[in-house]
């Protein structure tokens, strides 16, 4: 029976859902007018302690995770006796209907990347703060109209050095069409059990069908264990070759032989959209698997060579490093191009913020046409500018190489400190490190200025922000952003995405040839 008001605080509308242990309401909190989600134990669990673990669990679990991808949850309770949880209230549909209510029964690769890239940004989310899900599934994403996705339902998470429940053949700790092969065994659960049950999901996504299906759900569960999966390319041809190594690669047998981390997996996401032939995920898996039979010893010569050449290395990158640091500034390194058919590049640019100083209101702006770029960021710096984009073209051979070419407010006049200032920068060419970057989002509202930038500072210690992408785009949901960015040295870096100036996503990327 569905109760009216729950704990004397939240008027019910309707049920909105009921799990295996749970019922779901759609509330108001009478109090501030919210609506909220309130999930609330089965009567007749009151007495599992197993029950009542869980749902403390997740309260617990919800409670310490704050993240746009991941169900919010804003307290807890107990009213007569039964505990329920009070959570963010999102309207839309699980993954799972999505799955099964789109044309052909499954997502479109595009989307299955947006929705898989958000729910390893959830997932690496909670494994940094030492929380691992163990019940990766579509039921547990729900999808809002705009795309958005956030994972839910941590009843049976665990805390990394928790131990877990053994396999006996009847309860499997997490869904059995979508559990690890070391859950299935009842072995301690890691970051790379979550990463399986995402490729799982992911699978489901693109195929429509889950890689394994036994009759029971112990056949099923010993299939994870023994059963090779049929590569969904062969289920679903516009899967490309790049996408399927991932999802191969994420539900190998071995935790070993998957993606380390959500944040590895989701990187090679965003590759293969601008790379859907590359063999990248078969090349890293080579190169970064650890088991016994793919290891190499190193020779005897091996370590003399070590030995030898690594103190002469580090005296090598130590001047190196004193030479980028004495020339930093002396020309922006990065630039975008290559962008994919989802979205058209204007040149790059790059973002000063400067430090806020006292400007005289009579002094005259600035002319920075022929100077060198630290020249005029400490210029543009000193007349009180926060805001200067520097646009980046390139040619050879030109006498102004090296230089500004062009400003938007013109020298001498009275300078708008409040407004950004755009600027040109001519260099020779770009740089020889690369990195791809994509970016799933909504395009809020029509003439939106979608940026890429990363933040660093130059030798004045000015803080500014190198913009490489920007766009102009209509309001449109589900959009790829995505190029090959260049830089002159190898580094990673933290890209973030921009829309009108708000930052909206945000992601590591290693620049190297």
């Amino acid at each position: 029976m569905t109760p009216d008001i729950i704990d004397g605080k939240y008027r019910v509308i309707r049920e909105v859902g009921s799990g295996g242990m749970a019922h779901v309401y759609r509330a108001i909190n009478m109090s501030s007018r919210k609506v909220v989600a309130v999930k609330m134990l089965k009567e007749e669990y009151l007495n599992d302690r197993e029950f009542l673990r869980r749902f403390e669990r997740e309260a617990k679990a919800s409670l310490a995770l704050s993240h746009e991808n991941i169900v919010r949850a804003f307290g807890v309770g107990d009213d007569n006796g039964v505990p329920y949880i009070v959570l963010e209230y999102v309207e839309g549909k699980t993954l799972k209907e999505l799955i099964q209510e789109s044309p052909g029964g499954h997502l479109s690769v595009q989307q299955a990347i947006g929705i898989c890239s958000q729910i390893l940004d959830a997932l690496s989310y909670a494994h940094a703060n030492g929380i691992i899900h163990r019940d990766v599934k579509p039921q547990n994403v729900i999808v809002t109209a705009r795309g958005k996705a956030k994972l839910a339902d941590f009843g049976i998470a665990r805390e990394v050095t928790a131990s877990t429940v053994t396999f006996t053949g009847k309860n499997v700790v997490g869904s059995v069409h979508y559990i690890s092969p070391e859950q299935a065994k009842g072995l301690p659960v890691t970051e790379e059990s979550d990463i399986y049950s995402t490729g799982i999901s992911l699978y489901e996504m693109l195929t429509g069908t889950v890689p394994f299906i036994g009759d029971t759900t112990v056949a099923t569960a010993l299939m994870h264990l023994s059963e090779t999966p049929t590569p969904p390319q062969e289920l679903n041809p516009a899967i490309p070759p790049a996408l399927n190594d991932i999802v191969l690669r994420a539900i190998e047998k071995d935790p070993q032989m998957r993606y380390s981390s959500a944040k590895l997996m989701r990187s090679d996401l965003i590759r293969s959209l601008s790379h859907p032939n590359g063999t990248f995920a078969r090349d890293r898996e080579s190169k970064e698997t650890k088991t016994p039979g793919r290891r190499m010893s190193l020779s005897v010569y091996a370590w003399i060579s070590i030995s030898v050449f690594t103190p002469i290395l580090v005296i090598f990158l130590a001047y190196l490093g004193f030479v980028n640091h004495w020339c930093a500034g002396k020309e922006v390194a990065e630039e975008t191009v290559l962008p994919t058919a989802t979205a058209s590049a204007n040149v790059a640019s790059v973002t000063v913020t400067a430090l806020p100083e006292q400007t005289d209101i009579h002094q005259a702006m600035p002319l920075v046409t022929g100077r060198r770029l630290d020249d005029a960021l400490k210029a543009l710096h000193d007349a009180g500018f926060t805001d200067i984009y520097v646009s980046t073209e390139y040619a050879l051979d030109d006498p102004r190489t090296g230089t500004i070419i062009q400003q938007s407010q013109p020298g001498n006049a009275a300078p708008d400190t409040a407004e950004p200032i755009f600027l040109t920068l001519l260099l020779e060419k770009r740089g020889k490190y690369k990195a791809d970057v994509a970016f799933m989002l909504d395009i809020p509202e029509n003439d939106s200025r979608v940026q890429i930038v990363y933040r660093t500072s130059n030798t004045d210690n000015i803080d500014y922000s190198v913009i490489l992408y920007e766009t102009v785009r209509t309001k449109e949901t589900m959009v790829s952003i995505s190029a090959t960015v260049y830089s002159n040295d190898p580094a990673t870096r933290t890209l973030y995405l921009l829309v009108n100036g708000e930052e909206v996503r945000s992601q590591d990327v290693k620049f190297s040839e």
